[in-house]
Parts: structure tokens; sequence; C-alpha cells
């Protein structure tokens, strides 16, 4: 009997291993279906994994599924952003449910996932990428997902963070986030344990970095009432670095309506944990500090949160004898008081009161103190306060650690205000209480990661009323002196309604180097973090600023660009720097010039009126690289010229002239420039058979020139080159091919000896012939120029003089045949003649028919494009407009996320516009060269014919 119950028992043993090592298998393909279905069904994206396996074993009695390399990568304006990717993605499986139609899943395990999280300017959520559901009569079995969530366990390991929301200028950064989330989801009501820990995180909000390299640690303990969705916090932590808060209270989310009531308070009152939020002190020997005095911080949010509605909420710190100091060094920072309130009782933000009743500290015994009372921030905000301390800077290295760098100099502030928006903006500066000033005297600063020291003498700021008034300011930056003096207006209406910021300025420098601010710095030894990293960008200029400066620049350096006696204007206004009528003297010569620089949120956009006289030619391509890369023969050359041009063109990001962008128009002209050593020199002296050519000087140039998306055409001018007069018209491409016709009337005595060889022997033919001729005084030469800016190549040739001769002896000849053969073969020839002729004038006129209605279908094209993207730009400025003027009255956030997504509207627009224009012009260009090749084949043809009738009449 015994032996019978092992035997059962080892047999049903085998089956059961058998089962657990099969079942996976039988079910790999269903749930890897399943899978693929519910990425299709469901995601607006791009999904896609390396590889996967299921098994039993980790998760027995748990069937699990591991995804490998798994990726979630955006469409449309996301074309390409990866919004997640899991090196490692890990779900087990209910293994009953395996057997239905809808699969149960009972925990999720991530590994070092990285997550981009991205909001544009216009609001639109990288991660919202869940298909729309439109079709509300769809069956049941196509609306049902194959899978459910079981879930009892979350877990990211090693998570990497980014979130970036455009819309809210908003950046947050999370590097080695860990989180666990245990509790059963299955339940109506159900304990959720959280434990998250961040080993780095950083949060900058409208470009103020709140928290840098802070650690994070969040410990919660929900009771959650998933019937009615109610979730009771009672075992809640929040820690950021030394600084923890406790969390209670309750969110309920019955309906549409969230119902929040939240408490929460700072556990210790030890004034050290606060101070650990201060990332300049937190990352600098934090443990080593000492600190004295005690904290109070505790706040609340209560009231609905929805669509329409705000909770109310609260927040009150207080610091009570506050002091702290490093051991090392000799003075400490003390006396520190701080009495804040934050208040709003219903949710409505313009009730907000901030109260900041006292804010003093002592820093080396330099008092400083600040008070501030703000109500009605949306309507009409009241604002009262007062800012005064001194600090002398040379002690600051007394309390605060500071490697590398030494400062000194004295601070002082004292300024008392107390006003409102309706004042201001109605300009009542008689009722406004706006007085004070802010000084600095003798400052210093040097740092051994800055090649240049900073030094302001002094600078004097007055507050008034209706302005700032700088009445000085002397800085030193390396070999760089600026005086700066004027009026800042409107100061209170930009920072609090962002309007306009108005300012005038006197600038003045005896010498301003560029250069020394653009220089790059040392590679770095690490890899920097996110947060410390931005791209190089070309700037914006803000659009709610209207400054103007006169500007008197003894001696401007950029890049190898030296200037001199630079004076104009230069103004901000309305996103657009201009620059007015700037006066300076480079290149031994003297500029003046007139420009308008704008991002458009695409690219930077230019204008500029240009007007040179006499400058250095050869100066001139060492010192810009536009000259270079569109004009390089001025390599060659020497001597001034002046010209006066109007250009339209894009820069790069990065400040580059976009040549496939430059419209222009001009004129270019000199009295005498000289050409030595160039391509051209040397063909003509090879030719002419005379060395002196090769070098040459070019008289009375006057040029026309017109540039269209970077290609130069240059009207038909004559001048001399040396003493030969030339005429010479054509155009260069973008491509840097040329296409330049050339016609030289050379005089007989510029000839070299071989050359005139050469043409005696024609003339000599002429005389056996019968024909005496006679070597004219002047000798036409044509020359085409082509090939590229790099490797051009030059034709010349004596064509016509040559078919001159060959004519005059061919009629001869055909005169004393005339007299000796037949009629007949005379008028075969002459017939043959009319015929060729007649082909090749068919021929010309079907090939000009050919080129004029590619031309013309080019027109049309172009035009079509041009009232497209005009329509196009009109639509979405439009849009944008409306956009921001359904913002107007709904408060400051409305108004700047309207903005933001209008700018990026605009943005968008231009582009498509750009890319409407640029197709056309391509397509246009495409079909006119086509065009022009087949005329040339037609000609050619017509040539061929007409040459093949002439030969066979000769013969007979």
């Amino acid at each position: 009997m015994l032996k019978k119950i092992l035997k059962i028992s080892g047999i049903s043993f085998l089956i059961f291993l058998i089962l657990i090592i099969v079942l996976p298998f039988i079910f790999k393909d269903k749930i890897l279906q399943f899978v693929k279905d519910e990425i299709n069904n469901n995601l607006n994206a791009k999904v896609d994994f390396k590889d996967y396996s299921i098994g039993i074993f980790k998760t027995f009695p748990n069937l699990y599924i591991e995804l490998d390399q798994l990726s979630v990568v955006g469409t449309n304006e996301f074309e390409g952003d990866t919004l997640a990717y899991f090196p490692e993605f890990t779900a087990s499986l209910d293994l009953i449910s395996v057997f239905g139609d809808q699969i149960k899943i009972k925990s999720i395990v991530l590994n070092q996932p990285l997550l981009n999280l991205l909001v544009l300017k216009n609001g639109k959520a990288n991660w919202d990428i869940a298909k729309e559901t439109t079709d509300t009569t769809q069956t049941e079995d196509t609306t049902t997902s194959h899978f459910a969530l079981a879930l009892k366990k979350v877990e990211l390991n090693e998570a990497n963070i980014n979130y970036n929301d455009e819309s809210m200028n908003m950046k947050f950064v999370a590097q080695n986030l860990h989180f666990l989330l245990k509790g059963d989801l299955t339940d109506e009501r159900t304990t959720l344990k959280t434990e998250t820990s961040i080993d780095s995180s950083y949060f900058t909000f409208d470009g103020i970095s709140y928290l840098k390299k802070a650690v994070v640690k969040i410990v919660s303990e929900i009771d959650a009432d998933l019937a009615n969705f109610v979730f009771t916090f009672s075992k809640n932590e929040l820690s950021i670095n030394d600084f923890k808060l406790l969390i209670d209270g309750k969110v309920a989310m019955p309906k549409d309506d969230i119902d929040i009531d939240i408490r929460y308070a700072a556990e210790k009152t030890d004034f050290k944990t606060l101070l650990s939020l201060v990332p300049a002190i937190y990352l600098q020997d934090f443990k080593e500090v000492k600190t004295t005095g005690n904290v109070k911080f505790d706040g609340k949010v209560k009231g609905i949160y929805n669509d329409s509605l705000m909770p109310g909420f609260n927040l009150n710190l207080q610091v009570d004898n506050g002091s702290f100091k490093y051991p090392s060094l000799p003075a400490s920072v003390n006396d520190i008081n701080i009495k804040l309130s934050v208040d709003n009782k219903d949710g409505n933000p313009d009730h907000t009161i901030i109260d900041l009743k006292k804010f003093h500290m002592n820093m080396a015994n330099n008092p400083f103190d600040a008070v501030l009372y703000v109500s009605t921030p949306i309507s009409n905000a009241n604002l009262k306060g007062t800012i005064k301390g001194k600090l002398d800077l040379a002690q600051v290295q007394n309390f605060y650690p500071m490697q590398g760098v030494t400062m000194k100099g004295i601070a002082d502030i004292d300024i008392e205000y107390q006003t409102n928006m309706a004042q201001v903006e109605a300009e009542k500066y008689e009722d406004i209480k706006a007085l004070g000033y802010l000084k600095l005297q003798n400052f210093e600063y040097k740092a051994s990661d800055l090649p240049y020291t900073v030094a302001i003498p002094d600078m004097q700021t007055e507050v008034s009323p209706k302005y700032f008034d700088l009445k000085n300011l002397q800085m030193q930056i390396g070999q760089s002196d600026i005086n700066l003096k004027g009026k800042i207006e409107n100061f209170m209406a930009y920072l609090f309604k962002d309007q306009l910021l108005k300012g005038s300025f006197e600038l003045n420098s005896k010498t301003l180097n560029i250069n020394q601010f653009l220089s790059s710095d040392e590679a770095p030894t690490s890899t920097p973090t996110p947060a410390d990293t931005a791209a190089l960008e070309a700037p914006s200029i803000p659009k709610n600023i209207d400054f103007a400066f006169q500007a008197t620049i003894q001696q401007l350096l950029y890049d190898n660009l030296e200037l001199a006696q630079t004076l104009g204007k230069i103004t901000m206004k309305e996103g657009i720097l201009n620059l007015e009528n700037l006066k300076f003297n480079t290149l031994d010569g003297s500029m003046a010039m007139s420009a308008q620089y704008a991002y458009t949120d695409v690219l930077p956009d230019v204008k500029m009126n240009l007007k040179i006289d006499n400058i250095d030619i050869k100066q001139t391509y060492n010192t810009f690289t536009i000259v270079k890369k569109m004009v390089p023969i001025a390599e060659k050359c020497s001597g001034k010229v002046s010209m006066g041009i109007d250009m339209h063109l894009n820069m790069s990001k990065t400040m580059d002239p976009m040549l496939n962008t430059v419209d222009a128009e001009g004129t270019l002209s000199t009295k005498n420039i000289t050409v030595e050593n160039s391509d051209l020199g040397q063909k003509i002296a090879e030719f002419l058979k005379n060395k002196q050519y090769e070098k040459f000087t070019l008289d009375n140039l006057n040029i026309q020139f017109k540039i269209e998306k970077g290609n130069i055409t240059i009207e038909p001018v004559k001048t001399k080159m040396g003493n030969i007069p030339v005429e010479f018209s054509g155009s260069q491409n973008l491509d840097q091919t040329l296409h330049y016709n050339m016609l030289m009337n050379v005089p007989k005595q510029a000839l070299g000896s071989q050359a005139n060889e050469i043409i005696g022997q024609w003339m000599g033919l002429a005389k056996q012939n019968g024909v005496n001729l006679k070597t004219p005084d002047i000798i036409p030469v044509k020359g085409l120029i082509g090939g590229t800016l790099t490797k051009p190549e030059i034709k010349l040739n004596l064509k016509d003089m040559a078919q001159n001769t060959v004519e005059t002896v061919k009629e001869a000849v055909t005169q004393k045949i005339n007299e000796e053969v037949d009629k007949a073969k005379a008028e075969a020839i002459r017939k043959a003649q009319e015929q060729a002729d007649k082909l090749y004038k068919e021929a010309d006129a079907k090939a000009t028919q050919l080129v004029n209605a590619a031309q013309n279908a080019a027109n049309q094209i172009t035009q079509t494009a041009k009232t497209t993207a005009d329509q196009v730009r009109k639509e979405g400025y439009d849009k944008a407009a409306q956009l921001e003027k359904e913002a107007e009255g709904k408060g400051p956030i409305a108004k700047k996320i309207a903005k933001e997504s209008a700018d990026k509207i605009r943005k968008e627009t231009d582009k498509k516009a750009s890319d409407i224009e640029t197709k056309a012009q391509q397509e246009s260009q495409n079909k006119v060269n086509q065009a022009k090749a087949e005329a040339d084949k037609i000609r050619n043809e017509a040539k061929q014919k007409g040459d093949k009738l002439i030969e066979e009449a000769k013969k007979k």
C-alpha cells in the first residue's frame, strides 16, 4: 500500500514538474500576441523590444514575462524622442488567468529605467500616447483589454527621470531613483505602502534653481478605499536632504472633483535641517557646519481641485535665533530670524497673501534686513516692503568657504517701497512710495576658473517712483572697460504684470574685447549632470523689453576683426535687436551699418544694410568667413574696395551664417585691384603666351550683383585687365559651381611671340588661297569660367578670329571652284547650307521656347508656393493671436501658457511656410535646369544634322 502511495505521489510530482516546464512554452505565443495587441490597440507610439522570455521559476506559482531593451519612442511632434527605455521590464502574471481571455498582472519590476517626460510650450505632453476611443458602437470583444491589473507590487530600481515642462519653464531631474509600492489593488480596501529614494535631484522653475543634487526620500502608508476612491494618509514622511516633513490627511476623488485635506509640518525644530535646503551650503562640507536656533514650519492644503477651482492653502515658516559656522573659518552668520506666512483661504489665486514680517541675519557683523507684504497679486498687486543691508564682500570668505575665489568691495542697499499696480499702470507717481539706493564700491572678483578679473570701482543706483536711475557704472572685465549710465522705467509692472520694461542708456568704452567672453572653457574632468549643462544657442531678445543704448566704443574686438571709433544706437524692442546707423573704422577703411536681428523660434533672422568705403580686400578675406566661402579669389587680390549691400539671411543656432538663406542686392566698386597667382591669370598668360598677365590689375570696376538663396548673379560689367578691355557676367551657385562668360579684346601688341606666329600662319593660309588679310589691331578672345570655387575650369579661345579667317579663305576658294566646276555642285552646297541654317534656326526657336516655358512654369511654382506660404503664415499667426486674446483676463499663468503656446504656433508656422518656399525653389530650379539641358541637346542635334548635309553636298 505504501509503495503504491509513493508511486502515485512520484508520478504526480513528475507530471507537476513537467507542467511547470512546459506551461511557459504553451502560452508563450499567446502572451506575446496579447502584448502586441495591447500596444497596437492602445498606444500612439513606436514600441520595440529586442528580446523576451517567459518562465515560472522566478515567480512561482505565477508566470512571468520579461522584455529586454523595451523602448517607447514618440511620433508626430515628438518624432524620434525616446519617452521611455527599459533595459529590463518584468511582469508577473496570474497563472490561472492565462487559461482565459484576460490575463491578470500581479507585479511589475523595472530595472534601470530611463524616462524622458516633456511638455511642449503648447501644453502637449509626450506621455499622452493613449489612443482616443471615438467609436462607441464597437463590440465588447474589441474594447476589452487582454490584460487586467491585479497589482500587489510595483518596483523601480536605479531609475533616471528627466521632466521638462516648457509651458511652465520648469525642470526636474531625478538620478538613481528607487521606488517600491506594495498593496493589494484587487481589494476594495487596502493599505498601500511606498518607499521612494532619489540619490540626486534637481529642480528649477522660471530660471531659478530650488534643488541641486538634493537627496530625497519618501515613505508613506496610505489607507486606500478603492471602491470610493478615498485615500487617507497617516504615516507619511518627505525628506529633502536633512529637512523632513510629516504629512497626514485625506484625498477623495469620488467623481471629477478632487477633495483635498492635507496637513504637513517639519519633524524637527533644528535650524540645521532647514539650512540643508540651501544648495550652496549643503554641498559644501555640510556635516562640519555648526548651527544654533529653532525652526517651525507647517501648512495645509484644503479644498476642491478641478478645472476651475483650486484648494485653499497656507504655509508658515519661523526661524528663531538661527546661526551657522564653518569650524575652519573665523566668522559666522548669526541672528537669523525669519517670520513668513503665505495664506489663501478659499483657493482663489487673487486672495493669496504673502507676509514676510521679518527676515534678518548678521553676516560677520554685516546686518541684512528685508520685509515684504503682497496681497491681491492677480487683480491689483499691493506691495509693501523694505530691503536694507551693507556687506563688506571681503568678509564673505571668513564665514563661507570660497576655494579659488577672492572678492572684495562694499555692497550697500537701502530700498523702501509701497504701491499697487493700479497706481503704477496709471503712472500716478505722486501716490507711489519708492526710494533708496543700491551701491557697489571698489568691487573686485577673481576666480581660478575665470581667465580675467572683474572690477567695479563704482556703481550708483537710485530708486524713485518713476524709474531706477543708474547714475554710474564703471566696470573693468579683463581687457574691457565699460562705463554705463541710464534709467530703467516701469520696473514694477514688468516684475508683477509681465509688462514692458523700458530703459535708455549711454554706453562708453575705450576697449571692448568680445573674444574674452566667447573663449571656450577647459574640458570638464567629469560628465556634467543634466541640470548643469545647456546647449549653446543663439540668443533670443525678450519681447517685453524696450532698451536703447547710445554707444561710443573707441576699440571693439570681435573674432579677428578690430573696429575703431564705433558710434551708433543699439535698441532692443519687441523681440528685435536693432543696430541703427552704426559707424566704425576697420580694415583700413570705414563702414556704416544698420541691422536687425530677431530670433523667430525657428532660426535667427538677420536683415542688414551695409555701406563700406575703401576697405582692404585681403584683410576682408582674412576676416569674414562668408567672403572666404563665396569669393575665394579675394585671397589672391590686393587693393581697396567699396560696397553697398542690402542683405537678408538666417543664422544657425550657433550663429554661423546659413548661405542657402542669403538674399541680397548690391554694388561693388574699386579703382584698382591687383590679382596675383590666380588660376585665371595663369590661364590668360598661358593662352596669350605672355607671362606678364600672371599678375594683372582690374581698373574702374563697378559690379552690380544679386544673391538669391545663396546663388550669386553678376550683371554684365566692363573693366580693364591691365591694357586689355574686358567684359564679363554670369553666376555662381550655392554648390560652388561657376558659370561666367568673359570677352577680352586683346591688343595685337599684347600677344606673345608664339601667339603672333599662330596668327601669322592663319594669314599665310589666306594668302595661299589668293586672299590678302592683315592681322587686326584688336583680337577678340572669349572665355568660359566653370568648375567650382575651389577648382575653377577656365577655357579661352580665338574661335571667332579663326572662323573669320577660314570663312574668308573659303569664300575665295569657292569663287575659284565656281569658275571651274559644275554650277550644280555649288547650288547643292548652297541649298545644303540653307537647309542647315533652317534646321538650326528651327531648333534654336524650339530650344528657346522650351526654356521660356520652363522658366514660366518655375515662376508659377514659386509664386504659388509664396501665396500658399503667406496663407499658412496668416492662418498660423491669426491662430496664435486668438489664443493670446482668449487668455486676456485669465491671470498671469494662463497668459504665460497662452503666450508660450502662441510662440510655438508661430514657430511651427514659420517652419512650415519656409519648407513650402524652399521645396518650390528647388523644384523650380530643377525644372529650368532640365529644360536648359534639353535645349542644348536640341541645338547640338540640329547642328550635327546641318553639318552632315553640308559635308554630303561637298562630296558631290
